[in-house]
């Protein structure tokens, strides 16, 4: 009798526990396709993140400077109405590095009329990298 008793308590708590459920991933039709283990994945755009450098003109602006030899990286944020874009340049160019930021600054300007700050400070550079990572 006694085993009788735990065999109906086991099956009341796999019941209730959904054990015996198809499967506790269950989808929609609505809902992302996952491949193995990215169940726990989380997928988060950009926009929802309230993230600013998403617009395709700060990822244009960063493909277009960073395609110079003498840029090693860029960072384009979207700061108020105007577009702020931190360049860190390669070693031993540094001296260009005002020309180039001139160069793109009124170019840009000129084609999309936003107003364009450019900097090239190192430091100018690592504050703005963290800004854009407490961001995200």
């Amino acid at each position: 009798m006694r085993l009788l008793h735990t065999y109906g308590i086991l099956l009341i708590l796999f019941q209730l526990t959904g054990c015996l459920n198809d499967s506790i991933y269950k989808r929609d039709e609505t809902s992302p396709k996952f491949q193995p283990r990215e169940y726990y994945r989380k997928h988060v755009s950009f926009s929802e993140a309230g993230v600013s450098n998403a617009s395709s003109l700060a990822e244009e602006m960063k493909r277009e400077i960073t395609k110079d030899k003498f840029i090693k990286r860029a960072v384009v944020v979207k700061d108020g109405g105007k577009y702020v874009v931190a360049i860190q340049m390669k070693s031993y160019h540094y001296k260009k590095a005002e020309s180039l930021s001139e160069k793109y600054k009124l170019a840009w300007e000129e084609q999309w009329r936003i107003p364009i700050e450019i900097t090239f400070n190192p430091g100018e550079y690592r504050k703005v990298e963290r800004e854009l990572a407490t961001k995200k």
